[in-house]
């Protein structure tokens, strides 16, 4: 392998880290991922959603729902982000491009 092909190949490569939930306190955000959330919530009214997430433990209001859409948070909470998610009945890489989802037994070790 040349040295070009060799720098080609690294140049595509993404370095990523896995960490448990449990650890992760906030996740970037930004306009792509607002977009994504309004087009998964649909006509669903945000105070639904709100009222919903409310059921579910998670204090979230239809202004922050509202923040989140048109970019206007640069983060969320991975709580608020996993319940959005749970009512929404999707994944968090739907919202979130960066975000990989995997599941492990519960006695794997990181």
């Amino acid at each position: 392998m040349s040295s070009d092909s060799a720098n080609i190949k690294a140049e595509k490569l993404v370095k990523l880290i896995m960490v448990h939930l449990n650890w992760v306190v906030l996740i970037a955000w930004n306009k792509e991922c607002g977009e994504r959330l309004k087009n998964a919530r649909g006509k669903t009214a945000r105070r639904k959603i709100a009222s919903e997430m409310e059921l579910l433990g998670v204090d979230c209001s239809q202004e922050y729902i509202r923040k989140l859409e048109t970019g206007d948070a640069s983060s969320v909470s991975t709580s608020i982000l996993l319940t959005l998610c749970k009512v929404l009945n999707i994944e968090p890489f739907d919202l979130c491009p960066g975000i990989v989802s995997t599941e492990f037994q519960k006695n794997f070790v990181l």
